[in-house]
């Protein structure tokens, strides 16, 4: 029996918790007041130097206080007066000429302050003179408290987890409310900053236990929504401050009004019970069945309490030593407590220095003080809503990965808007200020949860201590951009991205039990009831395949699969060739507009003005990059063109030939002549993307399963495209288009996978030649699309519109059922199961199955091991596996990129050679799907690639004069490589095992990436000799040839599930 047991039969979310949840809100409510307090009660309102002291004669006492002001302060660049100095003595000139003489001596203010109190009564700033020289110490007093509430979350987190929830949660009510009163009645200003101090402690304190309170009193089912609510208070409170800040503006009062609510606090403490789950850790078995006796009571569960003992408690929670105290150092002392911490750590101070540092940075909206802080508290409840619907639909740890890694793309994107975008910048901050938020929101669920126990107050503590430090840190960075004006957001942003990386290390908690001891982390957890009998006939007897077999391995089922990819592929094609239309460079010359400065020029006909403006190329065309320096008029009678005429570069720009395209990038911003390699780089910097977007993609879906890594691609590369169709510069188009390639080939290498992983062996190689015929079919739509939306913007919104079809219709996508078993998720493989009979009119099939049957089909030592591309290289055979088939990938993407890049045109436009070379992908891809199951999938790859090599020889030696027959050599030697390519996908997908399958396809993925990285720089080679590049691209096809001949045949054997089923293998 485990205590979530326990509490399951007392009603783990009855009235006995609601009333614990009322009666900690009202100390919570504290929390967000006092945090945010030094924003009115340190506030510095207008002031100047108290003159009344010069009131010295008869001139004086006649002046009104706007000319004693004149006289006697100089004027700021603003026209509003010095808030530090003033004259020496009163310059009555000054009333007759308002220019305020620079020369004219001036001093410190002698005699005080005179406050604009038409906003604050009273504030630090008015009480003690913090301003000008003593300005810093005013801010000083919110960095104090900090610095308190991050020692009391040391303190409180050891004394909770030793003395017990409640009795500390009492100590900090009464520590913060002493220092709270205290505070607003200090007479100096020291004093009020050490009280403040001990306030950030006690409050410190209230924090981290009533979070911890409650989740350890709420069963599994309802954890995401006491902490989502519990989060929430602090927005609504927030929201609320500004109020009573209006109607209290006096910072004495502000202080004792924001405090009072610990007075009813304390009273209602004598109800709150301490936590049933720490009393047992700690052997304190009578007082946990007290309480428990008292929440089956209030729950009405009296019953089940009355049949239990309270020595039976003693055995839901078993430790080694049940009066041993723990501290910060058992943190340390074992390892997966170690990596917990520091994985944890890391998380917390990347969750607070973005948060603190987007609110540290964000200007205001223009308005009022009490109407900013309103609206910064507004904005974070639409996060708290989205964080409460994907942590219950996706999970903990992929939810805080998420929002850390949106947190930083938002502060990234906000590098390269224009500073004077302002609407847009601020519109960005604040959804990446949402999107920190959620993370906020989900870090305190989700680190309570992975803390044991024994020792979950001490791990909230030191998690909160690490994001303190985050909250100091951050206004210290934010003062680098003297340095460089993007070198804060630039820190902000990588420091949310690594904390999103170490979230991804953790476990997920979702649907799980709390863990009670150190030993419940440090064992790893087994979802596999299988018996050893079971595991040891079963696996002999049942594989997936059979199970798959059963229930219809290809029928409406898998066709729906097929469909729903075929929808977002169609995409790929087309994003992959765009730079063919949208970087084209369509005939231009100088725009000669600007020498229209004379009578003859204006009366000049448009060819003309051409003719005596441009000189002409060898060809008879005009030049494209230079324009004569001044109009050449003899040229209208002698049309010769002297060389020796001198010329200069276009001065005005150019003129496009817009009868092919209405506008593409090159038109778009200029990017010819000097400029023609930024149009050549972004197919570069798009590739790169797509490089490193398949390591990412390879490594998540196997860590986060296929389907929701899917929705992801779709979600960012619709997003991402159609940004960059919209984009304001070159620089930000290149970063959206790398960001567009690292999202969309993550529809590449998962459905792929998906696909096949749920059809049965004699279908496989059927599906892969579909999967690759969607490229063949993209390609040749995409020029018919391309001929139709001439226009760079509208066609890649175009290209990117099928994704919206594609997220629509991936709610019917299903997961993959290999990897939910591979990964123990046995229920929701049940499920998707069941429905694969239902569709395919077999649910007589699985009618017997049981969830607990499908963990003895595929067995690994570890479920719950999270598998990186490091285990591509762990074992002898996968080591071996993945170096040839890294080198298979890169051998197969260079030779058809290689080829492609150097066959020139059929003499036909642009827009019927790119159908061309889809159309000719046809019976190359009919002859793969022939010869898969004739001659096995390893013999396909060999001669595919060898025949790449031979057409490629043959073409060395075929004169050039002959360029037909080189042309059509060309072409047979590009079927023979696409070929080669849609067996690759294929048989790379059954090479490897279920568990690091899209590790495999992401590593695969980019080496093949870095292949067609190389080809083009291949092909510059030509400079050395003529024919180098053909003699490399042919070695590298016969090179991948004979590394495929060594890779084991795939043709009707099972899938392999685990890396151990690779290792035995013969």
């Amino acid at each position: 029996m485990k205590f979530d047991s326990v509490l399951a039969e007392v009603n783990g979310f009855g009235r006995f918790q609601l009333q614990l949840i009322f009666f900690l809100v009202i100390p919570r409510l504290t929390l967000p007041s006092h945090f945010l307090l030094n924003n009115f009660i340190a506030a510095i309102p207008q002031h100047h130097c108290n003159i009344s002291f010069l009131d010295d004669g008869s001139i004086w006492g006649n002046l009104s206080t706007a000319g004693r002001v004149i006289v006697t302060i100089p004027a700021k660049d603003d026209g509003t007066p010095s808030s530090c100095k003033m004259f020496s003595e009163p310059q009555y000139h000054l009333l007759h000429n308002y220019t305020n003489i620079t020369d004219i001596p001036t001093v410190p203010c002698q005699n005080g302050w005179v406050y604009n109190n038409s906003t604050f009564k009273s504030t630090l700033a008015t009480e003690w003179d913090l301003v000008c020289d003593d300005r810093k110490l005013s801010r000083a007093t919110v960095t104090i408290f900090f610095i308190g509430v991050m020692l009391g979350a040391g303190v409180f987190g050891h004394l909770s987890d030793r003395l017990g929830r409640k009795r500390t949660l009492l100590l900090a009510y009464v520590t913060t409310t002493v220092f709270g009163f205290a505070s607003a009645f200090s007479q100096h200003f020291a004093l009020f900053v050490v009280m403040r101090f001990f306030t950030g402690v006690g409050l410190s304190g209230i924090s981290i236990i009533t979070i911890v309170l409650c989740i350890e009193w709420v069963d599994i089912k309802h954890r995401t929504a006491v902490g989502i609510l519990l989060s929430l208070d602090w927005s609504i409170f927030s929201a609320m401050l500004p109020v009573v800040a209006y109607y209290v503006n006096d910072w004495r009062n502000l202080i004792i009004t924001t405090t009072s609510p610990l007075c009813l606090a304390i009273i209602c403490w004598w109800w709150i019970p301490d936590s049933a789950r720490w009393l047992i850790s700690n052997g304190k078995v009578d007082s946990a069945h007290f309480y428990l006796t008292k929440c089956a009571q209030v729950n009405g569960r009296e019953q089940f309490m009355a049949d239990l003992k309270p020595e039976v408690l003693s055995k839901v929670i078993l430790v080694e030593n049940g009066n041993r105290k723990y501290s910060y150092l058992d943190l340390l002392k074992t390892p997966r407590m170690r990596r917990l911490a520091l994985l944890t750590a890391i998380v917390w101070f990347g969750v607070a220095f973005p948060y603190y540092g987007i609110i540290f940075s964000i200007s205001g909206f223009g308005i009022n003080i009490y109407l900013t802080q309103f609206i910064y508290g507004a904005i974070e409840i639409p996060a708290k809503g989205f964080a409460f619907f994907t942590v219950n639909k996706v999970g903990r740890r992929l939810s805080q990965t998420s929002y850390l890694v949106l947190t930083g793309l938002c502060i990234f994107c906000n590098i390269f808007i224009p500073q004077e975008q302002g609407a847009f910048r601020t519109a960005v901050a604040s959804l990446g200020k949402m999107f920190s938020e959620s993370s906020f929101t989900c870090v305190f669920l989700y680190t309570t949860e992975l803390y044991p126990t024994v020792l979950r107050q001490n791990g909230l503590g030191f998690c909160s201590i690490m994001a303190r430090t985050g909250t100091s840190i951050a206004p210290l960075i934010i003062h680098l951009e003297e340095f460089w004006v993007h070198l804060p957001s630039t820190i902000f942003c990588l420091v949310a991205f690594i904390a999103g990386l170490s979230a991804s290390f953790l476990s997920e908690t979702k649907n799980i039990r709390l863990p009670e001891t150190i030993e419940d982390v440090e064992q790893t957890r087994r979802r596999s009831i299988c018996t050893e009998f079971e595991k040891t006939h079963l696996k002999a007897i049942m594989k997936f395949e059979n199970l798959l077999s059963d229930i219809n391995g290809f029928g409406r089922f898998q066709v729906m699969i097929i469909v729903i990819s075929f929808i977002g592929r169609f995409t790929l094609p087309c994003h992959f060739m765009l730079n063919n239309f949208i970087a084209a460079v369509p005939s231009h010359h100088c725009d000669v507009s600007s020498l229209d400065d004379s009578e003859v020029f204006r009366n000049l006909s448009w060819v003309e003005k051409l003719a005596v403006s441009i000189p002409v190329q060898k060809d008879g065309t005009l030049s494209s990059c230079t324009m004569f320096a001044e109009p050449q008029y003899h040229l209208l009678l002698n049309s010769t063109n002297g060389t020796d005429l001198p010329t200069v570069s276009c001065q005005n720009g150019w003129v496009y030939d817009n009868t092919t395209f209405k506008s593409t990038l090159t038109s778009q911003w200029d990017l010819v002549c000097d400029k023609k390699g930024k149009n050549k780089a972004t197919v570069t910097i798009f590739f790169i993307g797509v490089m490193f977007g398949a390591m990412t993609f390879g490594s998540l879906s196997d860590r986060y399963g296929r389907r929701i890594m899917l929705l992801v691609s779709y979600v960012f590369g619709m997003l991402f495209a159609v940004a960059s169709a919209f984009s304001t510069s070159y620089v930000m188009f290149a970063v959206l288009r790398f960001f567009t390639g690292f999202c969309i080939t993550g529809i590449v290498i998962v459905s792929a996978v998906l696909s096949v992983e749920w059809v049965s062996i004699e279908h496989r190689k059927l599906v892969g030649v579909i999967d690759s015929l969607s490229w063949t079919f993209g390609n040749a739509a995409f020029a018919g699309i391309a001929y139709l939306v001439n226009d760079w913007r509208y066609l890649t919104v175009s290209v990117t519109s099928p994704l919206i079809l594609a997220i629509v219709t991936w709610r019917w996508m299903p997961e993959s059922a290999r990897w939910l078993i591979a990964n123990g998720k046995l229920e929701q493989a049940h499920k998707y199961l069941k429905k694969c009979a239902k569709m395919n009119q077999r649910k007589e099939s699985v009618h017997m199955l049981q969830p607990e049957t499908l963990s003895c089909i595929i067995l690994t030592e570890k479920r719950d091991r999270p598998y990186s591309y490091l285990d591509l290289i762990r074992t002898p055979k996968m080591r071996r596996l993945a170096l040839r088939t890294g080198t298979v990938w890169f051998c197969v993407a260079t030779a058809f990129y290689g080829i492609s890049f150097n066959i020139t045109g059929f003499g036909l436009n642009l827009y019927l050679t790119q159908f061309t070379y889809a159309v000719v992908e046809l019976p190359a891809k009919g002859l793969v799907y022939f010869l898969l199951d004739k001659i096995g999938r390893r013999s396909t790859e060999v001669g595919s690639l060898l025949l790449v090599g031979v057409c490629l020889g043959i073409n060395i030696l075929i004169p050039r004069d002959m360029s037909v027959i080189r042309t059509v050599v060309a072409i047979i030697g590009k079927g023979f490589s696409s070929a080669s390519f849609a067996t690759v996908v294929l048989y790379n997908s059954e090479l490897y095992p279920t568990v690091v399958r899209q590790n495999g396809m992401g590593y695969n993925s980019f080496m093949a990436r870095l292949g067609v990285s190389l080809a083009p720089l291949i092909l510059l080679l030509e400079d050395v000799w003529r024919e180098l590049p053909q003699v490399v691209l042919c070695c590298v096809a016969v090179l991948g040839g004979m590394v495929a001949r060594t890779l084991p045949e795939t043709r009707n054997r099972c899938l392999p599930e685990t890396i151990e089923d690779i290792e035995q293998q013969k």
